[in-house]
């Protein structure tokens, strides 16, 4: 892949689609079907990721606000892993919250 780079007035939101929830997503980067995919997603106050599951290791870095999963509170400078075929539990925000999520290739 080439050098990529992404200024925040290049970036078009979408309502999410990819998995089921309240909210909009931006696209990175998109290698492909079962390939390397970084994304942006904003959360607005009372939105939601509902429960899913990936093949792929993820990572999820709160870049604003703050979101809750498995009794957990995710602020600001939250990382979290999930490792391949992870179940990912809902989550949720009453204020807002904007995740990066950095989606692994998928082995095999």
């Amino acid at each position: 892949m080439k050098d990529l780079v992404r200024y925040p007035g290049d970036l078009l939101w979408e309502a999410l689609r990819e998995f089921p929830g309240k909210g909009e997503v931006t696209v990175l980067r998109d290698e492909g079907k079962g390939k390397a995919k970084t994304i942006i997603v904003r959360l607005p106050a009372g939105g939601q990721v509902l429960p899913h599951s990936h093949v792929a290791p993820v990572q999820h870095y709160v870049l604003e606000g703050e979101c809750e999963t498995e009794g957990k509170t995710l602020g600001r400078g939250a990382y979290r892993f999930l490792p391949e075929h992870a179940d990912v539990s809902a989550i949720l925000t009453k204020e807002g919250a904007t995740i990066l999520m950095i989606y692994d290739a998928a082995s095999g």
